[in-house]
């Protein structure tokens, strides 16, 4: 493990201790587990915007099926005549 300085507000400083004492935990535990939720907010971010800039260059290539299609094959569900999803 390494060990890493910043500064901090001293409001923020505050908050961190009051939080640490309320839950018998260390403030490092508390940085640690916060950096943890944000990086892993931050990465599903990432995730989302790489996968909106792949649906755009499939709706710019034509890469796409009808809302039609889709309704078609969504009305077949549950029946005996289910059919497969459409193709692109």
């Amino acid at each position: 493990m390494t060990t890493t300085s910043f500064r901090l507000d001293d409001d923020l400083e505050n908050q961190l201790n009051s939080i640490a004492k309320n839950l018998s935990r260390s403030k490092s535990w508390i940085i640690n587990d916060a950096l943890r939720l944000y990086i892993a907010r931050e990465e599903k971010k990432q995730q989302m915007l790489r996968e909106t800039e792949e649906a755009l260059a499939d709706l710019e290539a034509g890469r796409v099926v009808s809302g039609e299609e889709v309704m078609k094959w969504l009305e077949t569900w549950g029946t005996a005549n289910e059919t497969k999803a459409p193709k692109l």
